[in-house]
């Protein structure tokens, strides 16, 4: 516990050199590229239309104001996914630095989680058109909007620095994870709601064990559909914690050796 707590305070004394990394990586990401930091919004827009034409076109399935709804959760989800797979070879791909100069190296995994949050916040541009376009409910529930990127932010800060370790130990995870992350979008309510699609029986079991699934379900409801978040929220706030929690434990366990086993 006290090596936890020491790594957190080390974490924090070094927030000048997370701010650094993010904008090296921001730089490194979007620079020299024809479409730049568009494509942050471009690709949302992108994989929505794919989606809608799919679903609603083809399917004819889909509830009213399905593309902003869509597109909402999708957002959400890129910053998710960008977080862990980025996070995978975020120690082993700065392996000189790690090994020449000593820094807490958790500052790697949580610079790649902020520059996906970074590309959330950027894109959310491009779906304040789509909310008046497609007549979505604004209201105060936009409120709950902070509390949810928070609830998200430390979800994914902990499985970033879980995927960050295992990505030193089995080299091959990276390709297991983009499989089962495809495999839990599907899972997710970002193309159907939960409501709908899930029979009742089995709700409580799928939002209390899908941590995502209350978070999808929230934004769309804050962003879209004029509502306050799902009650099932609170179960995604304690998976938030549990899995912070366990994220930092586990780099602290491992990170004294990391040097050595990169």
């Amino acid at each position: 516990m006290t090596s936890v707590l020491n790594n957190i305070r080390s974490i924090w004394r070094r927030r000048q050199l997370i701010r650094y990394f993010v904008a090296t990586d921001l730089k490194l990401i979007y620079n020299n590229k024809l479409l730049g930091y568009v494509w942050t919004l471009l690709d949302p827009v992108m994989m929505m239309l794919v989606y809608t034409l799919l679903v609603v076109v083809i399917f004819k399935r889909g509830e009213p104001r399905f593309p902003v709804l869509l597109f909402s959760a999708l957002l959400a989800w890129r910053w998710f996914t960008f977080s862990i797979v980025g996070s995978v070879k975020s120690v082993t791909g700065k392996a000189k630095l790690v090994k020449s100069v000593n820094f807490p190296k958790a500052t790697l995994p949580i610079s790649r989680v902020l520059v996906g949050l970074a590309n959330y916040l950027f894109a959310l541009i491009a779906l304040v058109p789509m909310l008046f376009a497609f007549k979505a409910s604004i209201g105060f529930q936009l409120l709950w909007l902070p509390l949810l990127i928070a609830i998200q932010l430390l979800f994914t800060l902990g499985a970033a620095l879980i995927s960050a370790v295992l990505g030193i130990y089995y080299r091959d995870i990276e390709n297991i994870l983009q499989f089962s992350l495809k495999m839990w979008f599907y899972l997710s309510p970002a193309l159907y709601s939960a409501r709908d699609r899930i029979p009742e029986q089995y709700l409580g079991v799928y939002m209390t064990f899908n941590p995502l699934a209350p978070l999808l379900e929230s934004y769309k409801n804050v962003l879209v559909r004029g509502q306050n978040p799902d009650g099932y929220i609170v179960y995604s706030l304690v998976w938030s914690l549990l899995v912070f929690a366990a994220g930092i434990y586990l780099f602290s366990v491992k990170e004294p050796y990391m040097a050595r086993d990169i």
